[in-house]
């Protein structure tokens, strides 16, 4: 709790003048944004245009109470309120929407970024852990670009922080189509992953297989007779 500020706070506006300085939008995911009260922070994800303006922000809303398996339990909720808004931001790499870690995997959250906010690129910042990581991690980003035919950016914490916990990792970027374009060298290297965002392929991916003309919803559906 004493690491967290406001967002206009001195790590903020260290941010926005990089940003600045550098010509760059920059997305930061896992801010520890001050709370509603002494006891919780909000995981914020923020996204600072190359002004140096913080565009929009958007509180993690699903937190990471988990038993992993190796006896390792995380209870996010004891010390992070959970955010209640969805974002998506308008960008010059097109819309941009915005997700924290866990929400990865809650695929209706970006159903909604894609249908409802008409999100062309997801914007993942994470920090999974090293089982998890292994498990799912590339599996789930493919999936969430190929159900919403958007890119998809995943910054991804990388390490040991103690004897107990470590972040997977493996930074990456996937096409609108599920292909991976980009990544680190391995997944604890620390650097850049660089890849162009063709928003033609977008609209190309979204021509070819009309998935937004073909949905059905649950409200359409009859119930199983018991």
């Amino acid at each position: 709790m004493k690491l967290a500020e406001p967002l206009d706070g001195p790590i903020m506006q260290r941010y926005c003048s990089l940003a600045k300085e550098s010509s760059m939008w920059l997305s930061l995911g896992g801010f520890q944004e001050k709370g509603p009260d002494d006891s919780h922070q909000y995981n914020t994800h923020v996204l600072i245009d190359d002004t140096g303006k913080v565009r929009s922000s958007y509180r993690k809303i699903h937190l990471f109470d988990v038993d992993v398996p190796g006896n390792m339990v995380y209870k996010e909720s004891r010390f992070t309120a959970a955010g209640d808004t969805i974002v998506a931001v308008d960008s010059p790499f097109g819309r941009l929407g915005l997700t924290v870690c866990y929400d990865l995997r809650f695929p209706e959250l970006y159903q909604i970024l894609r249908f409802k906010h008409q999100a062309q690129v997801l914007l993942v910042p994470s920090a999974f852990t090293k089982i998890t990581g292994e498990a799912h991690w590339e599996i789930l980003l493919r999936a969430r670009a190929i159900e919403t035919q958007c890119y998809v950016i995943a910054a991804a914490q990388a390490g040991k922080h103690n004897e107990k916990r470590e972040s997977y990792g493996d930074s990456i970027i996937i096409d609108p189509w599920g292909t991976v374009i980009a990544r680190l060298p391995d997944r604890l290297s620390t650097g850049f992953a660089v890849a162009d965002l063709d928003l033609s392929k977008v609209e190309a991916v979204r021509t070819r297989m009309p998935i937004s003309e073909h949905r059905k919803f649950d409200s359409d559906w009859k119930p199983t007779p018991l």
